[in-house]
């Protein structure tokens, strides 16, 4: 009976999780790149925090362009309200400045969809 209930448990986990980010995880050159990751965020909850969870929490709207922006330190996230695709959620453009730090460096981007909150990484090499 414990493994009946410890399988349903685990079907119920897996069926009921989505990803909130497609990659989970970004990694960028030094050199500083833009690129395009899938998710199922509002675009009005899109945020960027450090390690130590200082950061922006809410984006500025541009209302002609109707997209979602947010920069801090070395990054920008923006998602527009026309990248809304049904079956794959919204297209987030992330651009990461030239790294002349000479360390590696990562920023947590996140949101919210329903009441549920999750981040993903971007780690840019050094």
């Amino acid at each position: 009976m414990k493994r009946i209930l410890t399988i349903i448990t685990a079907v119920f986990c897996l069926c009921g999780c989505e990803k909130f980010f497609t990659p989970t995880f970004v990694m960028l050159s030094s050199e500083g790149e833009t690129v395009t990751v899938e998710t199922i965020i509002f675009p009005e909850t899109l945020g960027i925090t450090d390690y130590d969870g200082e950061g922006i929490y809410s984006p500025e709207y541009d209302e002609e362009a109707e997209t979602f922006t947010v920069t801090y330190d070395w990054l920008t996230a923006s998602i527009a309200k026309a990248s809304y695709d049904e079956d794959k959620g919204y297209k987030m453009v992330l651009t990461a400045r030239k790294n002349t730090t000479g360390k590696r460096r990562t920023l947590y981007v996140g949101g919210m969809h329903g009441n549920l909150q999750q981040s993903m990484d971007v780690i840019q090499n050094q």
